[in-house]
């Protein structure tokens, strides 16, 4: 899918951290202004390494705003870096930038159970992030060994943080995402969360995505549908195909929250 808009969204949020604005200073679409990391994130042999890995096949999303997205220390090191939080996509890669040797805190944190019970754990649900600490024991600290490393996750799955600074440093992450391919296949992307989201053309990128993703799964029922389907059958075949985007066309209707 080619891109529809070149711009690159930066936010530096001072609300604490939390709810839809959780991440203290982030830019979204870096992609749109630097060569070298979209032809990173579009890398053929880094998405079939990372889905080799996952067991699916992988491709750069679709939507350019989240496809290179960076991650960056806020001002107050009083705010977390990122707080507890599940993702909107199914997969990403987190590869840190900066040198972590020089960085006190900003560990990054996953939560060892379900994001449910880590979520009921905290009072919150869906993606809102909350900065809260969870007992030790179920917390376990994703080392990076030196600048450049990174390790893929299931975004989606996932119950996961970045922690506060305890001294102010540079701390930069690099967050590639990916969808699983071909466009037909199943894919965890909330595109209805991501409509909450302020980034400039955003919206007609999602549409485009579910789109593109529904037309795929209709020709796939070209091929599937049989003569011998009954009327309810063809019903749920052809509803399911375009659940994900009537879903985002009546969010459309809604103003944003």
């Amino acid at each position: 899918m080619e891109d529809i808009c070149a711009q690159i969204y930066f936010n530096r949020n001072d609300s604490g951290g939390t709810g839809k604005s959780r991440l203290g200073c982030f830019a979204r679409g870096a992609g749109y202004r630097s060569r070298f990391i979209r032809d990173f994130c579009d890398s053929v042999d880094l998405a079939e390494h990372l889905g080799s890995i996952a067991g699916v096949q992988l491709g750069r999303h679709s939507v350019p705003a989240v496809a290179c997205g960076i991650n960056y220390a806020p001002e107050d090191i009083a705010q977390a870096v990122d707080t507890w939080h599940v993702d909107s996509v199914a997969f990403d890669m987190v590869m840190m930038i900066s040198d972590p040797a020089v960085i006190k805190g900003g560990e990054f944190q996953v939560f060892q159970g379900t994001k449910q019970e880590g979520q009921s754990l905290l009072g919150i649900r869906g993606e809102e992030g909350r900065d809260s600490e969870l007992p030790a024991e179920r917390v376990t600290t994703v080392a990076f060994p030196g600048a450049g490393y990174g390790f893929l996750q299931q975004g989606n799955m996932i119950f996961h943080r970045a922690c506060r600074l305890l001294e102010k440093a540079e701390r930069v992450t690099l967050i590639p995402s990916f969808e699983v391919l071909p466009a037909s296949s199943r894919d965890a992307t909330n595109s209805i969360n991501m409509l909450e989201w302020t980034d400039p053309g955003l919206e007609a990128e999602l549409a485009r995505r579910e789109i593109w993703r529904a037309a795929a799964r209709l020709n796939a029922l070209l091929d599937s549908i049989s003569i011998a389907d009954d009327r309810g059958t063809l019903h749920r075949l052809i509803g399911d195909a375009l659940e994900p985007l009537n879903s985002l066309r009546a969010s459309l209707k809604e103003p944003r929250s």
